[in-house]
């Protein structure tokens, strides 16, 4: 067997599954992280959730443009700061402000105890991290996601994306297709 070395290395194009596994999952526990802190494992189902299709939908935005929308309260601090650093770490989204009337969709807005957590650990609705942070999530996002082929919908590209990820990240693919993803 060669040895591998730079001229013999050549990146494998197609995609694999523990990569898109591992990419997803840490772009989610980092939008965690960033409303959080270091309690970001002890939050709610629904914001776990929240997280998760936060994390599907900014891979899939490497991979293809979908139409998929979220829509949060001023006051949900929490969920502001994960929707705002998805923002940041997405390929192409456009951020929108104002009334808004979601069709389709789950209410995944922090409950009083993540709130509450929240206020612990001063969140503030802007990355507490530093920027580069931002930067290298992205880049290893735009890395992995450059292997995967687009899909003839979003919603394919989500169910795809989502049994990668385990059940867990499934599931919350299901969602964003119920929530009407093309």
């Amino acid at each position: 067997m060669k040895p591998v070395t730079l001229s013999n290395h050549r990146l494998n194009d197609t995609p694999s599954i523990d990569a898109i596994r591992e990419v997803i999952n840490v772009t989610s526990d980092y939008l965690l992280e960033v409303a959080y802190g270091s309690a970001y494992l002890t939050v709610s189902d629904k914001q776990m959730e929240l997280a998760r299709r936060l994390a599907l939908a900014v891979f899939a935005s490497y991979v293809q443009p979908t139409r998929v929308s979220f829509t949060i309260d001023r006051e949900d601090l929490p969920s502001v700061a994960m929707t705002y650093t998805a923002f940041l770490l997405s390929k192409a989204w456009t951020l929108c402000a104002g009334e808004c009337s979601p069709s389709n969709s789950l209410n995944l807005q922090a409950n009083e105890a993540d709130r509450e957590i929240s206020r612990h650990v001063a969140c503030s609705p802007y990355p507490t991290r530093r920027i580069s942070d931002c930067g290298y999530v992205r880049n290893r996002i735009a890395r992995v996601a450059s292997t995967v082929k687009p899909q003839k919908s979003g919603a394919m590209l989500y169910r795809l994306l989502g049994k990668h990820g385990g059940v867990e990240f499934g599931h919350a693919a299901s969602g964003l297709e119920t929530g009407g993803a093309r």
